[in-house]
């Protein structure tokens, strides 16, 4: 009696751990808002940033992640347009996950007096906890931490320094492809 009690739970904390098994498919999204600095001595520019992304389990709560990026910013009467895609991985352990990805950027100035396009690569840690208010529904609540890796290229000069701190909310939806057989 003492060893099937034991083996219930043993099962019963694997499958609390294991939140997202092999085959599980993610769809989901994010809006964030961040306050970000170019260098050191500048300004802070307020951005809002819709980021979804698709995830696919490989293996039990390790997720590989396609990244697709749109952020808009104006201030006074300039304005930036950038488009990114990236990938990334995050692994989860219950409703809390870290991760990592990286994205390639594109991006349009549009300045008082002239324009600029360029393209940039960042290196992104992200972490978050999961609310699940619905079955295979979840409000994610994320934290990312973002920085420009090597130069710019295009029209734009000089080494990426950017650093950029985002906290922002969003909706993911997690179902095995069992269910889509059925």
């Amino acid at each position: 009696m003492k060893k099937a009690i034991l083996v219930l739970m043993v099962l019963a904390i694997v499958s609390i751990l294991c939140a997202f098994p092999k085959g599980t498919i993610n769809p989901g999204g994010t809006v964030y808002f961040s306050s970000e600095k170019d260098d050191s001595d500048a300004k802070a520019l307020t951005t809002f940033a819709i980021m979804p992304q698709v995830g696919y389990f490989f293996i039990d709560n390790l997720s590989a992640d396609l990244l697709f990026n749109y952020i808009n910013q104006s201030q006074d009467d300039e304005s930036l347009s950038q488009m990114e895609i990236g990938l990334g991985g995050r692994y989860f352990f219950n409703k809390l996950y870290g991760g990592l990805g990286f994205l390639h950027s594109r991006m349009e100035y549009d300045y008082d007096l002239f324009e600029l396009s360029g393209s940039a690569n960042y290196l992104e840690l992200k972490g978050g906890y999961l609310i699940q208010p619905a079955r295979n529904v979840y409000l994610d609540l994320g934290l990312k931490y973002r920085f420009g890796l090597g130069d710019y290229g295009g029209d734009m000069d000089g080494k990426n320094e950017e650093t950029k701190l985002m906290i922002g909310a969003g909706l993911q939806i997690f179902y095995h492809t069992d269910v889509l057989g059925k």
